[in-house]
C-alpha cells in the first residue's frame, strides 16, 4: 500500500510529516488530509493563532508534491471566499 506524507504550510514555513500514512489511493489520502486540516484550522481559530494553517501538501514516498489544498478549500462551501 502506498505511503503519503501530509505536510502543513503555515506562516511561511512547512511542517513536514516524517511518518506518513498508508492509503490505498491518493483520493483516500486527500480525504484524511482534509479531515486533519479541518481539525487543525479549527484549533488555530480557537486559539487565536497568528499563523494559521495556509495549505496542506500531500507528498509521495519519493518526495513529489501530489496535491496542495489551500486552507480556504477546507472550509464549508458557504464560507469560502
Amino acid at each position: 500500500m502506498p505511503r503519503f506524507y501530509v505536510n502543513f504550510r503555515s506562516g511561511g514555513s512547512t511542517a513536514s510529516d516524517d511518518q506518513g500514512i498508508e492509503c490505498a489511493t491518493l483520493e483516500d489520502a486527500r480525504k484524511m488530509a482534509l479531515a486533519s486540516a479541518r481539525e487543525l484550522l479549527a484549533d488555530n481559530i480557537k486559539s487565536g493563532s497568528k499563523t494559521p494553517v495556509e495549505a496542506v501538501i500531500i507528498m509521495s514516498e519519493s518526495g513529489q508534491e501530489l496535491v496542495t489544498i489551500l486552507a480556504k478549500d477546507v472550509l464549508p462551501e458557504p464560507l469560502r471566499a
